[in-house]
């Protein structure tokens, strides 16, 4: 695995953990699929990470530390500090899987 493929093996390894924390299994499991990817020398991992970003409901949109008590919707108290983590590895990944595509990519 390259450098740059480990690296985004890392990041994406801690979103994983990060969301499945929160409860967020939808996106955890994209992750892992990505991870997977990643770890059997899939080129294509880069862009099948990057279909998560974009349109509505995308990865993009999640917000972690949401919740519902008595029937009221409110955040936790930690949902700050999980939002600011979610932020720096969505970014940081999405930073690194348009490198490595954009670097792999053929020439037009």
């Amino acid at each position: 695995m390259s450098n740059a493929n480990r690296a985004l093996h890392a990041v994406v390894t801690e979103l994983e953990a990060l969301l499945r924390g929160d409860g967020e299994n939808h996106w955890a499991d994209w992750m892992q699929r990505v991870i997977i990817q990643l770890e059997q020398g899939d080129q294509s991992a880069p862009e099948s990470l990057l279909r998560a970003y974009g349109g509505m409901g995308s990865f993009n949109d999640l917000a972690l530390g949401q919740g519902y008590s008595n029937g009221h919707f409110q955040w936790r108290a930690d949902a700050g500090e999980l939002n600011e983590r979610l932020d720096a590895l969505r970014g940081r990944a999405w930073e690194l899987a348009r490198a490595i595509r954009d670097a792999t990519a053929s020439p037009r």
